[in-house]
């Protein structure tokens, strides 16, 4: 599949961050409409997806530059074949989850394989 879409899409890393936008927003519990979620409540939802899709998030330790760092890529092999591709997939996942639930937050970058078991989901808290 990732090799499809590699070699048949014009621009394949465009076409996996939308497709994983979809799925991030099929994925999340999307909140009550008078029901406003914060930053923190915002990485918290994040997180419990990432959580239910195997990916082992760890705590936020900044606040103002949250960082979640990612302990396990339930997609590791075909990851370390097609990065481009399956991490903006992922990054794509985290921007329709953060989206859905109407959080204060965009997920900017995903750092794959800063060590071998651990990629950083960079977020930017929204000002307003």
């Amino acid at each position: 599949m990732t090799t499809l879409v590699v070699g048949e899409l014009p621009r394949p890393r465009r076409a996996a961050i939308a497709a994983g936008r979809e799925w991030g927003r099929s994925l999340a519990e999307r909140p009550m409409p008078s029901e406003r979620v914060d930053a923190e409540d915002g990485i918290r939802r994040l997180s419990t997806v990432l959580a239910g899709a195997g990916f082992a998030p760890g705590a936020v330790d900044d606040a103002e530059k949250p960082v979640i760092p990612l302990r396990h890529c339930p997609f590791r092999e075909i990851a370390q074949q097609h990065r481009d591709v399956v991490c903006s997939l992922h990054l794509g996942l985290m921007q329709g989850v953060l989206a859905e639930v109407r959080a204060p937050l965009t997920a900017r970058r995903l750092d794959p394989f800063v060590e071998p078991s651990l990629c950083l989901a960079h977020l930017t808290v929204s000002k307003g």
